[in-house]
């Protein structure tokens, strides 16, 4: 699911704010939708578009409150 980037939860307390995804397809072979939200502002091993996101790690932001792959800074909420 893709959320507007207005939606979102405010990033600015982790040192950043929302892009979104401009390039499609995880290497897993899952789809990630382009125009999916991302948080760049975090030197992450992968790009979303070449992320195993379903084979890496996520971790709760905000109090529990947003789902970061911990592989590319995807949404995953």
């Amino acid at each position: 699911m893709s959320y507007a980037l207005h939606e979102l939860p405010d990033l600015s307390s982790l040192g950043g704010e929302w892009a979104t995804v401009t390039v499609g397809d995880c290497v897993s072979g899952r789809p990630v939708q382009v125009g999916r939200a991302v948080f760049p502002d975090h030197e992450w091993p992968y790009e979303p578009h070449n992320c195993p996101c379903w084979d890496v790690p996520s971790a709760w932001y905000l109090d529990g409150y947003v789902l970061i792959c911990l592989g590319c800074g995807i949404d995953g909420t």
